[in-house]
């Protein structure tokens, strides 16, 4: 299958993925502009190729989907959910509501109220905005909220994702704590997030992974992490190394990219946020590949379960 042929690539042919991009971009973008061709179908509507340039967060929907801004399109969310057994009489919260894409697929398959949460007001407004485009405003509703300082109604929720919702966060034991007495007692959280292995020492493509994000990481070890959960008293049930899966669904958006028709149809004077975004997915990457920076999957159950049991 190409994307294992994607997973057990080494890192040089890789790296060739992202200049046979940045080639490409290069050379057709100027000759697409020379000659433009209509488009037609789901390529056309996606990709507009008459206009200013596409905004870095079009650009990430062309590659993850709809409302979605990073690796894991619609697929792997409701996989990554499946275990919470939701229903239309549920309410859960969404710590990374980005665009909305996630709480969108997720209240349309199950009927799930979805309480999304997100640190930049701009998202906030066009995941809203969407929810309402989409007929789904009833079940789902995006607020701005600051990471470092937010509550929550306690007791209230059935169970809560987090998607790279905490490594920028400074204060993560608090988040985590409030999270956890939001939950009912019947309540599971999953994580999935960014830990830096302190093993591999300082590396300079973590560096230069920090330097591209908008907020500063503030990177925790996986045991980090696990000790909290199991200080605030969550039933940490997975605590597992997914490096390798999250650079198999960065690789496979782009290489899709790459061998779909889209590049063709984008004008020179649209290329340059897609070689940007090239350059993010590059650094990610290579830090991911440097051993410095790795991504983990964590689910927790509610430590107000064993409370209530005891």
């Amino acid at each position: 299958m190409a994307d294992g042929a994607i997973t057990k690539r080494p890192a040089r042919r890789r790296a060739s993925l992202f200049e046979r991009l940045r080639n490409r971009l290069r050379r057709s973008a100027p000759a697409a502009s020379a000659a433009p061709k209509r488009a037609s179908g789901a390529s056309a509507a996606a990709l507009h190729v008459v206009g200013p340039p596409p905004d870095p967060l079009t650009v990430r929907q062309w590659l993850y989907g709809p409302g979605y801004m990073t690796p894991g399109g619609a697929e792997y969310v409701l996989e990554l959910v499946k275990q919470f057994n939701l229903s239309p009489a549920m309410t859960m919260l969404d710590m990374a509501a980005g665009l909305g894409g996630p709480a969108q697929t997720i209240a349309e398959a199950f009927k799930t109220y979805v309480a999304g949460f997100e640190r930049d007001p701009e998202l906030a407004r066009r995941a809203s905005d969407a929810a309402v485009a989409h007929g789904l405003a009833r079940h789902v509703q995006v607020s701005t909220y600051d990471p470092e300082t937010f509550e929550l109604r306690a007791g209230f929720y059935d169970h809560a994702l987090a998607r790279e919702a905490t490594f920028h966060v400074t204060q993560k034991e608090r988040f985590l704590r409030v999270l956890n007495q939001a939950m009912k007692p019947s309540g599971q959280l999953i994580v999935t997030d960014f830990v830096r292995d302190r093993a591999a020492g300082e590396r300079p493509e973590l560096a230069a992974w920090e330097a591209m994000q908008r907020y500063k990481p503030q990177l925790w070890t996986a045991a980090q992490y696990t000790d909290c959960l199991k200080s605030l008293g969550f039933d940490l049930r997975i605590a597992s190394d997914v490096t390798a899966e999250y650079r198999r669904m960065t690789l496979l958006a782009w290489k899709n990219f790459l061998d779909g028709g889209e590049l063709k149809q984008l004008r020179s004077s649209q290329a340059a946020p897609v070689i940007d975004e090239v350059e993010r997915s590059l650094r990610t990457v290579a830090a991911l590949e440097s051993g410095a920076l790795k991504y983990y999957y964590f689910v927790a159950l509610s430590g107000r379960r064993r409370a209530a049991v005891s």
